[in-house]
């Protein structure tokens, strides 16, 4: 397939039917999965989203039917949405070091998976580098059925009984959250409404970091072009992709060493940063391409910052026999985020395409 960055114009609605395809399903499931999911064991949920991350490489690698492909992306966003919701839920069962282990594994995975990508597609073609690809699925399967340490908590689905919070969960005075004994025998929904609520500052600033940055991605990357250097217009996309997954990365893998509680503020700085990409893609005045890279940079520091810290502090604020369900609910606001970020990136994108030649 053509590299987005090809051309800033062509292909346009294949482009973002791709982009739909792969954020709807990943919403879609997460969005509803909070009203049922805690009722299914671990073992299904997790073999499920393995055999459909499988099946969504196979279709994607085996077919060259532009339907089929979107078909093949869906799946692999369901398996996406799916995986995220399940593994952050599972983080619940382990020490409170594995929820920065989980965020700084997503964040060497975007790295990983592009650059393993990209250098079997200089020797192989798109098809075969993903029939190879077939590995990542396998390996989840090994790892989690034969090499995982799975607590019994597992199999504790429901708790009739709810355990008081204690001194042991390292729960400040006044910060615990969703604390109700009542909630959970309420109705799926009701009981949904509820932990909302409860946790909606975490989920506001999540979807307000994951819709700014999106928006700069999809909407301002790929017409911040400079054009008196020897990268080309794909190449500069590839560099800005690849800066902000390592920025990503870095701030995922912080939060052992640096916690920040009023996340808010990273949300806030990163509207201002899409500010002024959205005037930098208009109106190209930065002088030099490595002030941009410092910026993308720093757009996936705060990005993977906020994600990294709003989980770390659900999982210490929220008593134990509540974090399973909170920390699966509060990854529906990344997905919504992005979702919406997907809509406005577009208008964005075509908006600004009207005055660049």
């Amino acid at each position: 397939t053509e590299d987005p960055a090809s051309d800033g114009s062509s292909g346009i609605n294949a482009e973002y039917g791709i982009l739909l395809a792969d954020i709807l399903p990943c919403f879609g499931i997460k969005a509803i999965a909070p009203l049922f999911i805690n009722k299914i064991h671990y073992n299904v949920k997790v073999t499920g989203a393995i055999l459909i991350s499988l099946l969504s490489f196979l279709v994607v690698a085996s077919v060259s039917n532009y339907s089929l492909i979107i078909l093949g992306v869906c799946l692999a966003a369901l398996s996406a949405g799916l995986g995220e919701i399940t593994f952050l839920a599972m983080t619940s069962h382990f020490d409170k070091a594995v929820v920065t282990a989980w965020s700084s594994g997503t964040g060497f995975a975007g790295i990983l998976g592009a650059t393993v990508y990209l250098g079997l597609s200089l020797i192989l073609t798109p098809s075969q580098s993903i029939y190879i690809m077939v590995i990542v699925p396998i390996l989840e399967f090994i790892t989690y059925w034969f090499i995982l340490i799975r607590p019994a908590t597992f199999n504790e689905r429901e708790r009739s009984k709810p355990l008081l919070p204690s001194e042991e969960e390292e729960e400040e005075p006044g910060e615990a959250l969703i604390l109700t004994d009542e909630e959970e025998h309420q109705r799926p929904f009701v009981k949904f409404y509820t932990a909302v609520q409860e946790l909606k500052y975490f989920m506001s600033s999540l979807f307000l970091v994951y819709a700014a940055e999106y928006i700069i991605n999809q909407g301002t990357f790929e017409i911040i072009w400079f054009k008196d250097m020897s990268w080309s217009m794909a190449v500069q996309y590839r560099v800005y992709q690849v800066v902000y997954q390592v920025g990503v990365t870095i701030s995922r893998s912080s939060a052992s060493f640096i916690h920040i509680k009023q996340i808010h503020i990273l949300s806030i700085l990163q509207c201002v940063n899409l500010v002024f990409f959205a005037l930098e893609a208009r109106f190209a005045f930065t002088p030099h391409i490595s002030i941009i890279i410092l910026l993308i940079l720093w757009e996936g520091l705060l990005g993977g910052a906020c994600y990294v810290n709003a989980f770390y502090a659900i999982y210490q604020q929220v008593p134990h026999y509540k974090r399973e369900y909170a920390l699966g609910l509060a990854s529906v606001s990344d997905s919504m985020g992005i979702v919406c970020a997907g809509i406005l990136a577009t208008v964005l994108h075509n908006y600004i395409c009207k005055f660049r030649v």
